[in-house]
């Protein structure tokens, strides 16, 4: 089976972002909906690339959340046997971030965090305890484990 490691749903919020202005451009437009996808594009790229399985990622960025956990939460509940939720949490309120971490796992079930310094143009998060917020993603990648997505 293929698993794609690192995929999103985009939601109309996300490719609506100033970030992706260039790819706008380059794709004359094509990627700029102006209502949501629906979830079904997304499992239907799947299947024409052959993809089994996709952990499917939220998306906090500096300026706002793309696309965030709860919305992961509810494609991840339309295709439970196709898509893994990944958590994102915001890093410059590490605090703030440790208790989404364990709401991601706990509440929600996500199998992973994906944390992006480089997009916050930092190597570390800034402020808080930030030692606290890189043991809880330790502690949701280990709680993760025990119910990891079955090698085939």
């Amino acid at each position: 089976m293929i698993i794609d490691a690192w995929a999103q749903h985009p939601t109309a919020r996300h490719l609506q972002d100033p970030i992706f202005d260039s790819l706008r451009r380059w794709t004359k437009g094509a990627l700029a909906p102006q209502s949501e996808l629906p979830l079904s594009a997304t499992i239907a790229a799947m299947d024409q690339a052959g993809v089994g399985k996709s952990l499917i990622s939220a998306w906090y960025a500096p300026r706002n959340v793309m696309i965030s956990n709860d919305e992961v939460a509810g494609f991840v509940a339309q295709a439970p046997d196709r898509l893994v939720g990944v958590g994102s949490v915001d890093i410059s309120k590490p605090m703030q971030a440790v208790g989404e971490i364990r709401r991601c796992v706990e509440q929600l079930g996500f199998k992973a965090i994906r944390v992006l310094p480089w997009l916050w143009e930092r190597r570390r998060p800034i402020g808080g305890s930030i030692r606290s917020m890189w043991r809880a993603a330790t502690w949701a990648c280990r709680s993760a484990r025990r119910s990891a997505i079955p090698a085939r």
